[in-house]
């Protein structure tokens, strides 16, 4: 159910982001025959007033299909017809509507659920065969002290904890129902550094919600953060710093970590994050990209006059073997992680 979840999350970012493509086109004088999700074989079609509307074979995204843009159809409601602003928005509608709608989701996220703002002393959760879980620790606990050193906040614990090896003897002071709880026991040791003693609790985190205004703010603050992080994670990537295989998921790998964050809850912040990489990676500058429709409109205005559409088709052609190999090596390295245990987030 999760991996549906996450499929129908995606397929959701790919329709917004051809409607924005399509509305801006109508609402700028130009014919749309056809919208489609995913690519043809077509599966499903129903005509509404002057456009199909299709459901198809190939999940590779979608298509806004607009008059005279890849034909030789001519007339005042075709693409080409049209100056180039009026153009250019049409091709930009699509991104600019992924960025919107990421930052909507987290907006809504911030109102409903909120972020996490600190922790408390309470117990969330305890670990399975854990000091605490072998003491009776349980849920909803509150930790009063550690060898007799008050905690009343999470930091101080850990602190107090932090001072200990695994294998040391500690006792534990809870409060549960209104009632204190003495637990003793060795400390056990974090898996992921043995040296380091474990308890095995997890706190209760502290979420603040915050109105519609403030959470619009704080989401575009984000997505600011976010873009800026991701140049320069790319930047990295040309340098050579980061490998790009490692850190870089297809659709495999996407629906993957999407599946993951519906049974944990944090899927709606994951999918504004993927709306938002779709709509940087949709304007690279090259065709069939968005960018690359935006840089032929671009060199347009330089020169003064058309790209030919012969010299746009061969471009395209080109840009197209490129996106072919880059899905073909990103599905490869999704697949080369299932099958070899490899996280599809780095640890680090």
């Amino acid at each position: 159910m999760t991996v549906v979840i996450a499929i129908l999350g995606l397929i959701f970012l790919i329709v917004i982001h051809e409607l924005g493509h399509m509305l801006v086109a109508k609402a700028l004088g130009v014919r749309v025959p056809e919208f489609g999700i995913f690519f043809p074989p077509a599966i499903f079609k129903k005509k509404i007033g002057e456009t199909v509307y299709s459901i198809n074979a190939i999940p590779l995204g979608g298509f806004a299909k607009m008059a005279g843009m890849d034909d030789e159809e001519k007339g005042p409601d075709t693409y080409p017809a049209k100056p180039p602003w009026r153009r250019a928005l049409i091709i930009f509608a699509g991104p600019f509507t992924n960025i919107l709608a990421a930052v909507i989701i987290l907006a809504v996220v911030y109102m409903v659920s909120g972020v996490i703002t600190g922790t408390t002393t309470q117990v969330q959760q305890v670990v399975p065969h854990s000091f605490a879980s072998k003491a009776g620790v349980k849920p909803g606990d509150k930790i009063v002290s550690v060898n007799g050193t008050t905690t009343n906040k999470w930091s101080v614990f850990q602190k107090n904890i932090s001072r200990h090896d695994p294998g040391d003897h500690v006792t534990l002071v809870v409060k549960r129902d209104g009632h204190e709880k003495q637990f003793s026991g060795r400390l056990g040791k974090d898996p992921q550094n043995p040296k380091q003693a474990l308890v095995g609790v997890e706190a209760k985190p502290v979420r603040t919600t915050y109105g519609p205004i403030k959470s619009f703010g704080l989401a575009v603050e984000q997505i600011g953060r976010v873009t800026g992080a991701l140049g320069s994670f790319f930047g990295q990537v040309i340098t050579g710093e980061k490998s790009f295989s490692k850190n870089v998921s297809g659709p495999v790998g996407i629906v993957a970590i999407s599946s993951a964050s519906v049974s944990q809850g944090f899927f709606p912040s994951l999918l504004a994050f993927i709306s938002l990489n779709l709509a940087l990676f949709n304007l690279i500058p090259i065709l069939p990209l968005d960018g690359g429709h935006l840089a032929v409109i671009l060199a347009e205005k330089i020169r003064g006059r058309p790209v030919s559409k012969e010299t746009v088709m061969k471009i395209a052609a080109v840009g197209l073997a490129l996106f072919v190999v880059f899905f073909v090596f990103v599905t490869y390295s999704d697949l080369s992680k299932i099958f070899s245990g490899q996280p599809f987030i780095p640890n680090r």
